[in-house]
């Protein structure tokens, strides 16, 4: 049951990572848009003209929106990630605290078994004394 609570965990941490890298790269690409429009406005206000700098502003402001959003879902992201990434700590955990225990289990039975076996032979050691050497 550890082992499948330890998969599942794994499975969901490579998800919420692989959703948080998507977004990483969504905000990238927002931010590079946004830094090709700052170098496109320096090119339109050397030119001067009025309705190329309006235009540039308006999408530099979509451009702004998108990044805030995009950076928002990031973070929800990253925290997501982080919280599976501690359910897999904490299953991966619970799964060698489990095994240590089964192992310790196996070695005192081991050990019993091995003491019961003892404990046996010297019974028929003794028997067999008792009889070739009786009282």
């Amino acid at each position: 049951m550890r082992a499948v609570e330890k998969k599942l965990a794994m499975q969901r941490f490579a998800e919420a990572e692989r959703a948080r890298q998507r977004q990483e790269d969504e905000v990238l690409a927002v931010e590079e848009a946004m830094e090709l429009s700052r170098q496109a406005d320096a090119l339109g206000a050397a030119l001067g003209e009025a309705h190329w700098i309006a235009s540039q502003h308006a999408w530099r402001l979509r451009l702004e929106v998108d990044l805030r959003r995009e950076s928002s879902l990031l973070e929800r992201r990253a925290v997501d990630s982080s919280r599976c990434r501690a359910a897999l700590v904490e299953a991966d955990r619970e799964s060698r605290v489990v095994e240590l225990a089964i192992e310790k289990l196996d070695e005192l039975e081991a050990l019993e078994a091995r003491r019961a076996e003892g404990r046996r032979m010297d019974e028929l050691a003794n028997t067999r004394w008792w009889r070739e050497n009786g009282p």
